[in-house]
This record gives C-alpha cells, sequence and structure tokens, in this order.
C-alpha cells in the first residue's frame, strides 16, 4: 500500500476526520486532501512525521505498511493515545519519570 492509502486506512481505523489531522498536524486541509488524493507526491519528512505522531503510528508504518506485531502496536497506540491526551506539564512529568527509570536500571546479564 502507498503512502496515501496507509494515511487513508488509519484515518478509518481511527475514525477522525481530516479536518482534525489538519489541527493535530497544523497541515492544512487542502494539502492533506492533496496528500490522500494522489494529486500530489509524498510528504517531506518533516509534514510526515507530524501526520505519523498525529495518527500515533510511525513515518515507517505509513511509508511501508510495515509495523510491530499486532499486540504490541496495539499497546502502543492505547499508551501514545492516552499519553498525547494529558496536559504538557503531565507530558514532561512521564518524560522525566520516564528518563529516571531508564537512568537507574541495572543492566542484566545474559
Amino acid at each position: 500500500m502507498s503512502f496515501a492509502e496507509n494515511v487513508k486506512s488509519e484515518i478509518e481505523y481511527q475514525d477522525i476526520q481530516i479536518k482534525e489531522l489538519a489541527f493535530k498536524t497544523g497541515i492544512s486541509r487542502s494539502t492533506l486532501t492533496k496528500y490522500l488524493s494522489g494529486k500530489e507526491s509524498q510528504p517531506g519528512v518533516e509534514n510526515a512525521v507530524k501526520i505519523a505522531q498525529a495518527l500515533g503510528v510511525t513515518v515507517e508504518y505509513l511509508v511501508t505498511g510495515k509495523t510491530l506485531d499486532e499486540m504490541q502496536t496495539f499497546q502502543a497506540r492505547n499508551v501514545l493515545r492516552q499519553y498525547l491526551s494529558l496536559s504538557d506539564f503531565n507530558r514532561r512529568t512521564i518524560e522525566d519519570l520516564l528518563h529516571s527509570l531508564v537512568s537507574r536500571q541495572i543492566p542484566q546479564n545474559n
């Protein structure tokens, strides 16, 4: 599937409107419509990243259709949606907590 087809599929899956995606990404509705219609080439990296972040998926997924195993994808989407629904303050708190946990993690011997 193409970038446009993968974005369309994700929009349908998440049941959101193009105007919502435009709001979340800061990309005009008309530009998004061009990307989705195939009238315009694929977006540049910056816009592809914005679209992927707004949809809670990776750019690789939108370009290639390849993804993690289904359960990991489902879990990651749910976590990302919850994270994105937080206030900026709470997002920074989560980021600080994750950084703290990762930095004090004890390496495991295999």
